[in-house]
């Protein structure tokens, strides 16, 4: 079996991500842009800069290893695209050390492009870091394409992919796998785990004011529809009962695993609700197998999204005295924030949409049809909300998170579009018909 990287359109399209991936962390090193004319601010910054990697110029003391582990994961993305950008002709160790060494020239270039700017800090210890970063992830690229395969194996022999059910229920478990684990700023510290654990044996709810809620119960409602038309393809018994015992399993799990998230904090009240959404995906595939117009299940997505988007973007719901305007700069409204602070909040912009884009492609015949009404709804739902966060306390209109909301549709539809390739056509499933 060939390998993933070697297709045409995935290899065009992994190497779109891959290019945004280098022009985001470009962009990340220069906001905001303040740079210096004179020559004399890049001496001063090259005379005090600390020539051991491990030693860290602010504080002059040793490189904390959350700070450490931050720079790894940030290159890790770009390590393991570059390589499957690669051409798969290139033997792997030289596409590992390719890769790597552009990893190392990217973290150098935008190191030294920080010399010039007034309020950054230039540091060795961020070039050795984002340089493990992309040499881990060139090399787990590889073993990640052969499991990948090899399982692909594994399940076509077991009958497993033998339907068009299947991509999009690897999509769906992907998305939740996702939304509970990002920014995957994963902890080394024990202090933290046991920090977040003495705090759920004081209160195991850990309720608060409601924020993704919405969000979590479109993912699982359509996490246990994908798994219910999936199982119900491969002709496996109790669909319902398998899908709700291992979709509350998920939501379980994957919430416990928060624990050793640094940003994240795990909630039975959160889990419930991910659970919740389980069982009402079930609901929603017998519903689909009755006679329920297509057009019903696009204004259902575009509805939820949008009360979710609410929830989520004007959350804590404190009303600003006076409104705010909209923010033009790109990323400029998140930069006093950590880097994954910023990457969470792109995260959780791309997950809000992206649902809506998979189901307006895999409902809608046509990729023109499809696209335009992904891009068309974000739209008309990112920017209200967007210009109602100028009247909530703590939030701020960006004309970036219209961007980010627009490209998560987008995101939504690629993944539908990967999700067709290379499958038979098969009649629409039930109540789904182009008839309706």
């Amino acid at each position: 079996m060939p390998p993933v990287s070697t297709t045409p359109s995935r290899l065009a399209s992994v190497r779109t991500f891959w290019l945004l991936i280098t022009l985001f962390i470009i962009y990340g090193g220069a906001i905001p842009f303040h740079f210096s004319a004179g020559l004399s601010g890049a001496a001063e910054k090259l005379r005090t800069l600390p020539l051991n990697p491990l030693v860290s110029p602010v504080t002059g003391h040793r490189v904390s290893i959350p700070d450490a582990v931050q720079n790894v994961l940030l290159f890790l993305p770009f390590g393991v695209l570059g390589v499957l950008a690669v051409s798969a002709r290139e033997r792997s160790p030289l596409r590992v050390l390719r890769v790597t060494a552009l990893g190392a020239a990217l973290s150098t270039s935008v190191e030294t492009m920080q010399l010039f700017t007034v309020d950054r800090v230039t540091a060795l210890s961020d070039i050795l870091m984002n340089t493990i970063g992309a040499g881990l992830g060139a090399i787990a690229a590889g073993t990640i394409d052969r499991v990948a395969r090899r399982l692909l194996v594994r399940a076509e022999a077991a009958g497993l992919t033998s339907t068009d059910a299947f991509p999009p229920m690897i999509a769906a478990t992907l998305l939740i796998v996702i939304a509970a684990w990002e920014p995957f700023d994963v902890t080394l510290e024990l202090g933290t785990v046991s920090g977040k654990l003495h705090a759920l044996a004081r209160d195991v709810w850990q309720a608060g004011v409601p924020t993704d809620e919405g969000v979590a119960l479109i993912h699982y409602t359509l996490f246990a529809v994908a798994a219910c038309r999936w199982r119900e393809a491969i002709r496996r018994p109790h669909v319902a009962l398998w899908v709700a015992v291992v979709g509350t399993a998920a939501a379980f799990g994957l919430e416990a695993c928060q624990v050793a998230i640094t940003s994240r904090m795990p909630s039975l009240e959160d889990a419930l609700v991910r659970a919740g959404g389980v069982f009402i995906g079930i609901g929603c595939w017998r519903l689909a197998q009755g006679r329920v117009a297509r057009t019903f299940w696009l204004g259902t997505m575009i509805v939820a999204t949008a009360m979710a988007a609410l929830v989520q973007e004007l959350s804590p719901f404190d009303i600003a005295p006076v409104h705010r305007p909209f923010g033009l700069m790109p990323f400029l409204s998140i930069y006093a924030h950590t880097t994954f602070d910023a990457l969470s909040h792109v995260i959780e912009l791309v997950l809000l949409y992206a649902p809506l884009g998979f189901v307006a492609r895999t409902l809608l015949a046509g990729r023109r049809r499809g696209l335009t009404l992904a891009l068309g709804a974000t739209f008309l739902i990112a920017l209200p909300v967007e210009y109602l966060q100028g009247w909530i306390v703590g939030r701020y209109p960006d004309v970036t998170d219209v961007a980010i909301s627009v490209a998560g549709g987008w995101v939504g539809v690629w993944a539908a579009e990967q999700s067709r390739t290379g499958q038979q056509p098969q009649t629409p499933p039930p109540g789904l018909s182009a008839a309706h």
